[in-house]
């Protein structure tokens, strides 16, 4: 497979300012993120409109501001599957977002390919080629890079163009319209931006606590992320989501007692003990900085109720349908606004074109439900 190595400034800005005014480059990354807080990029793999193939080792490349503003030029859209962590990777280390999105597996949804949709999958299903994942969890900052790792790398981006192009062509203009608003949330930087004092919003299992316990994992988190971002430790390292909960049911008021507090660990007791007992003190004396719960929203009526199933009966058939997972297709709160004619989280991207508004043109009465094959199935009346 021909390609072209950059590992110098020269060879990256000017290959930077050719593809400037092209109209787009299918991009993929390797990295790694294994015991630091910030990933490591490890290597960037591009294919130009053109077909050309090209690695650009970071580790070689002190300055990767060419490649930086390549990123956030609006005018070349930036091909990717599955985006979100190559945009918290460009983004964290460039210190800009990158603009002009289309990530392929997002866009699969319309081919039938479901929400989450392996890139090997899609191409063996595409292209009959199967590729090579073995070297999925690869040392990539080993240099020199073996020739296997080479080509795993470049495959990723060598079927990603004509990926992107067959898409393009058979997308319709209004399933590109949806995914825009789509690529425009991914590229919003409050998703890859955690602010410590929001730090707390991304801990798992605080449904059910009460104000008080969480205002002690808010207190926890946004100490925890301060000390991993300090440290370049991966969060987890410092304390983790399961003893910062344990903490907020069952705070500890000592050194003592912190080595009896379950998934805390005694080497975390040992490092950080006396800084965990003053960030529980602090979140006791100031209950103005514990969040509030956000207030529930009203009970269902009876009719809602009843319009609730039907509507959960239909998605949960668009679900099937295109190979989606339940939960990433709608939740019910999206279910239960869009109902009461309320703004919805299924009004926007490819979740309002097959959920949102069919339902809404039933809600409407203009559309009805029935049963074809014994599936249920809407038509427009």
């Amino acid at each position: 497979m021909n390609y072209t190595s950059l590992t110098t400034p020269a060879a990256l800005a000017a290959f930077c300012e050719q593809q400037a005014n092209q109209a787009w480059l299918a991009i993929d990354t390797e990295f790694i993120r294994q015991d630091t807080y910030y990933p490591i990029l490890a290597l960037v793999q591009i294919c130009t409109q053109e077909g050309e193939l090209v690695l650009i080792d970071p580790l070689a490349l002190a300055d990767l501001s060419p490649l930086w503003q390549l990123m956030a030029n609006p005018k070349v859209c930036k091909v990717l599957h599955s985006a979100r962590q190559d945009i918290e990777v460009l983004f964290q280390l460039g210190k800009q977002m990158p603009q002009n999105l289309f990530d392929t597996q997002t866009a699969c949804v319309f081919l039938g390919y479901g929400d989450m949709a392996g890139f090997g999958r899609v191409v063996e299903a595409e292209y009959n080629v199967s590729l090579n994942k073995a070297l999925s969890r690869t040392n990539w900052l080993q240099r020199p890079l073996s020739d296997e790792q080479i080509h795993y790398a470049l495959d990723d981006v060598h079927y990603l163009a004509p990926l992107y192009k067959k898409l393009h062509t058979l997308l319709t203009a209004e399933q590109k319209q949806a995914l825009t608003q789509d690529f425009a949330e991914m590229l919003n930087p409050a998703l890859y931006q955690i602010e410590p004092n929001q730090a707390w919003l991304k801990v798992k299992g605080t449904k059910g606590l009460n104000t008080k316990q969480l205002g002690l994992v808010k207190q926890l988190a946004a100490w925890r992320e301060q000390a991993a971002i300090g440290q370049n430790l991966p969060r987890r390292w410092v304390i983790s989501d399961d003893a910062i909960l344990q903490l907020a049911k069952r705070p500890a008021r000592t050194l003592e007692a912190l080595y009896k507090v379950p998934d805390l660990n005694a080497g975390t007791v040992r490092q950080y003990g006396e800084v965990i007992i003053e960030q529980l003190d602090l979140a006791f004396a100031s209950p103005d900085n514990w969040p509030e719960k956000p207030a529930n929203p009203p009970g269902l009526s009876p009719q809602e109720d009843i319009l609730l199933q039907l509507a959960t009966s239909f998605a949960q058939q668009v679900a099937q349908d295109n190979g989606i997972i339940v939960n990433n297709l709608y939740q019910k709160a999206g279910l239960v606004t869009l109902i009461r004619q309320q703004p919805s989280s299924l009004e926007n991207g490819w979740r309002r074109l097959l959920l949102g508004d069919p339902l809404k043109e039933l809600l409407n009465n203009q559309a009805w439900l029935g049963v074809v094959d014994q599936k249920i199935v809407l038509t427009k009346t």
